[in-house]
């Protein structure tokens, strides 16, 4: 598994999802790995006398090897916090639960933060209901909002796997989060999938009032598959056929933000398609800010999507665009509390700071 978080094989793309797969975790929590090796083996080696035999010498300087590579992967790991804010023209910001994240990287939902769970925002069942993430005590103004879109490349995914540790971060710091099913193939195709996106954002407008909710600071993020359908959304702003039936509400966004994502067409689409079903088919003159986050070694989406959306974005749009890649980080890096995504998620803060201070509030959705 160390294997193959360092060196993931890219071809097949069947063996290159089971290397995922298998490098996944090892790859976002080296040193925990680390650790657990070291215990083991000093165990063994105090209590089974390892060197007395050569089949125990062989597990030792196996051992030794592992360790050695969950050193290199560590080493890796450290570097993510100056990807990300070099990337961003930012001075470097302090550390945050560093060891916590290190030794505990399980997202743990704060006594502070209340969940709104399984609001409807269409008729379509678990495919259209959301997740609300708010502080337990009410803000004296409406509070500036994330929407999150989960990944699962279409088929599957769910609303409370992915970017936990985003979600609540920003709950803290005031936000109100809205996590969002949306119905999957094969059920549903596209634009059915962006439609329910869409929904959610009108959803966002219906219920400002109710939750409190800022609509002129809505931000859209997603992972993976999310991200392709957050970039969409943000660059079709009040496309009427992406808006059955709510034609007339205001689906602009303030800010969008892709982690790990899929940028290109949709399944079995090509260049003849109706409807645009990638990013690269959109206007993107006036795209809000984006930040693209990637990891440079991602086997299951390559990084290479990633950077052309960012020069096509950069080229045509006058707002900034920001791509971070991540040294040495896979698909999936925001599935736990990791050193690394903590890392992203002080990036996405300051990000998110710098990009709604600089829009004019006339000119906010």
């Amino acid at each position: 598994m160390v294997c193959l978080a360092i060196a993931p094989p890219t071809r097949p793309r069947s063996v290159a999802r089971l290397g995922y797969l298998l490098g996944m975790v090892v790859n976002e929590i080296p040193l925990l790995a680390m650790l657990y090796i070291l215990i083991v083996t000093a165990f063994a080696v105090a209590w089974d006398d390892l060197l007395a035999t050569w089949q125990g010498a062989v597990a030792l300087l196996a051992a030794g090897a592992i360790v050695v590579g969950c050193a290199r992967l560590q080493a890796r790991v450290l570097q993510a916090r100056r990807a990300v804010f070099h990337a961003l023209g930012e001075h470097l910001g302090p550390r945050r639960r560093v060891w916590r994240s290190r030794l505990l990287p399980i997202p743990i939902r704060p006594g502070a933060v209340r969940r709104f769970k399984d609001l409807p925002y269409g008729a379509g069942g678990r495919g259209q209901r959301l997740d609300l993430y708010a502080l337990r005590t009410p803000a004296q103004r409406p509070s500036p909002v994330l929407l999150y879109l989960h990944g699962g490349g279409y088929f599957g995914g769910d609303k409370r796997w992915e970017s936990l540790a985003l979600m609540y971060r920003l709950a803290l710091r005031g936000w109100v989060v809205v996590s969002a099913n949306y119905r999957l193939r094969p059920q549903v195709g596209y634009p059915e999938h962006l439609v329910d996106a869409k929904r959610a954002i009108a959803w966002v407008h219906r219920n400002s009032v109710r939750y409190g909710l800022d609509p002129s600071s809505l931000v859209v993020c997603g992972s993976s598959a999310g991200a392709h359908l957050a970039l969409i959304a943000a660059l079709s702003p009040g496309e009427r056929r992406f808006q059955p039936g709510f034609e007339d509400v205001d689906t602009r966004v303030a800010v969008a933000i892709g982690l790990y994502g899929y940028y290109g067409r949709y399944y079995g689409r090509g260049e003849s398609e109706d409807l645009p079903s990638s990013p690269f088919g959109f206007d993107a003159s006036a795209a809000p800010p984006v930040l693209l986050v990637h990891g440079d070694r991602d086997s299951y989406t390559s990084v290479e999507g990633a950077r052309a959306l960012a020069h096509q974005l950069k080229s045509r749009s006058k707002n900034p665009v920001v791509l971070a890649e991540l040294p040495g980080a896979q698909h999936g890096f925001d599935l736990l509390a990791s050193e690394r995504f903590e890392a992203v998620v002080d990036g996405i803060e300051t990000f998110l700071a710098r990009a709604l201070a600089r829009v004019p509030q006339a000119q906010r959705p």
